[in-house]
């Protein structure tokens, strides 16, 4: 389910006792990006991190990590297309997967 975190995934491999118990604490809040993520991509019907991160009012360092986690879950994919940013540079296009529609709306 797309509320599940992977607390592994949220600290590095040799994290002392106070970076895990980090990761578990802000695992609530992930899981809710995660979820809002998916939703402003899907209201957009398509589109790139930093529109993601306009139509969800967060910031896109907020909003790259969950679009991975995203896609690690099979819930978008890379529609293959580029759109230039604020800053010029090519940014992946994101569509949601029909096994991703199942958790918006």
């Amino acid at each position: 389910m797309i509320e599940q975190v992977i607390i592994k995934k949220m600290h590095h491999r040799a994290a002392g006792d106070t970076e895990v118990a980090a990761a578990h604490q802000v695992a609530k809040r992930v899981a809710g990006k995660r979820l809002h993520t998916l939703q402003a991509l899907y209201t957009l019907r398509g589109g790139s991190g930093e529109q993601v991160a306009l139509a969800a009012s967060l910031p896109i360092t907020s909003i790259r990590p969950r679009l991975t986690e995203l896609q690690e879950m099979e819930l978008i994919e890379d529609t293959g297309k580029r759109k230039k940013n604020a800053y010029g540079n090519n940014e992946i296009v994101w569509h949601i997967t029909e096994k991703g529609k199942q958790y918006v709306y």
